[in-house]
């Protein structure tokens, strides 16, 4: 019998049995309950715990309690816990040669109700977490602290301060021609601001960055790292006259090199939009040079737009193994095969300009392992130069007055130097295009780069 601590009455047994049952079940429902919210929403008190909790506790068990605070204050910015970070916790370690840090006066304030009224595009929360996981993000440091000068930074090591405001306004990632709201993060209730009406949509009056460049300025070794991804980057006198420090780094996704600063500034890497997973067989046959089911040269796949694309789209096409067609040709004529595999059984992809210098196309054509051929007249490409020479490992760059050459360049290249450059580009897109961790680590790499040539 049921012990409930009543009497022997067989009622009260029944009664407490009852309740008992039903207090299960609603525990059970509770849990479920819980468990759904908890997949799309969660407590702001939590997660702010969490993000404290993650160092503390990684401290806690290697170093018998010592206790190493987290100053993210954005509830939807989560430190992961697989990430070692050994130097700030352990003093027998040397300290990074640098560092990157994150600003707190926008999403990352400490007021968590203001930080969720300032909105942000999807894209840039992926960067956003991808700067936190990387394993050289102190987070530690409070950016307010080194404001009002409590705070100083150590002279012997690198900073890349990343600002927490948004200034990348993408607004076709990850939901291609959906607009800004779409391709807003509205997580936790984030308040949605339309980009044009952003104050930092035209970065010269993005007030947001001249502040924080006002403390970098007063530390030689700190670099303010701010993200642009509109169409053609800032206008052409914002790093020309507007903001000329050589202490800040412009990270551009479509940006004409003649309006950044070629030696401080490099460009994005296009989100991967719709990417092709590769299987182990096609990965092998890629690395070991027996790529042999590839029949076509050169394909492409997309809208009409002035430029290169009408060129490829209406006159260039051979119908054997060079093949351009619009979205709604492909399907009509290929019916059979799905973009993913055309993009599979393609030694080279073109990635012609668009509406804006950039194509997304660029990196679907490294996830499949295929050669980009890009028509983009000044361009600048992802990263910096220092770090990924293009034209010599990887993308075949044509000038967009020599389209119709295009065949006959791919033709040209020999079967060793195709084979070179697909397994540079597959490498390079597991490397700094597959996951935001790894666009961050290509960005940091070009700026190590960067600081070391000009210091």
């Amino acid at each position: 019998m049921l012990d409930l601590g009543v009497g022997p009455s067989r009622r009260n047994v029944k009664r407490w049995r009852i309740v008992a049952s039903g207090f299960f079940v609603a525990c059970l429902l509770a849990g479920s309950f819980r468990n759904t919210v908890s997949s799309v929403s969660y407590s702001i008190t939590d997660q702010r715990k969490a993000n404290l909790s993650f160092e503390q506790y990684n401290g806690k068990y290697r170093t018998g309690g010592k206790h190493i605070y987290s100053f993210i204050n954005d509830p939807t910015i989560h430190l992961d816990p697989n990430v070692s970070r050994p130097w700030m916790y352990d003093p027998a370690l040397p300290q990074p040669t640098y560092k990157l840090i994150l600003t707190d006066i926008g999403w990352n304030q400490v007021n968590v109700t203001k930080g969720l009224l300032a909105s942000r595009s999807l894209r840039s929360r992926e960067l956003l977490q991808g700067t936190v996981d990387h394993p050289n993000f102190d987070p530690s440091v409070r950016w307010s602290q080194i404001v009002d000068g409590t705070l100083t930074l150590n002279e012997q090591t690198q900073y890349y301060v990343f600002l927490d405001v948004e200034t990348c306004f993408e607004s076709n990632y990850p939901f291609y021609g959906k607009g800004f709201l779409a391709n807003s993060d509205v997580e936790g209730g984030r308040l949605f601001t339309p980009g044009y009406s952003h104050i930092c949509y035209d970065a010269k009056n993005c007030h947001y960055l001249f502040t924080a460049l006002r403390t970098i300025h007063k530390y030689p070794n700190a670099i303010l790292v701010v993200y642009n991804c509109r169409g053609l980057g800032p206008g052409p006198a914002f790093r020309k006259q507007q903001v000329t420090s050589k202490q800040l780094s412009l990270v551009a996704e479509s940006a004409p090199g003649a309006h950044v600063n070629l030696e401080l500034d490099q460009g994005l890497a296009p989100g991967p939009l719709n990417v092709v997973q590769l299987r182990p067989d096609e990965l092998d046959a890629i690395n070991s040079c027996n790529d042999t089911d590839r029949p076509f040269l050169v394909t492409f796949v997309g809208t009409p737009r002035p430029g290169p694309r009408q060129a490829m789209l209406f006159n260039m096409s051979n119908t054997r193994d060079v093949i351009y067609l619009s979205t709604r040709a492909f399907q009509d004529k290929y019916f059979f095969l799905t973009f993913h595999e055309l993009l599979k059984k393609s030694t080279f992809g073109a990635s012609p300009k668009g509406d804006n210098l950039y194509s997304y196309r660029f990196t679907e054509v490294l996830s499949a392992g295929a050669i980009p051929v890009v028509h983009s007249d000044d361009w600048l490409l992802p990263f910096h130069k220092r770090l990924i020479d293009w034209n010599k490992s990887c993308a075949i760059l044509i000038p967009e007055a020599q389209v119709y050459e295009t065949e006959r360049i791919l033709r040209s290249i020999s079967k060793a130097e195709r084979c070179r450059r697909q397994r540079n580009c597959l490498e390079l897109y597991n490397t700094y295009f597959k996951t935001p961790q790894g666009t961050v680590r290509g960005i940091v790499e070009s700026l190590e780069l960067i600081h070391r040539q000009t210091t």
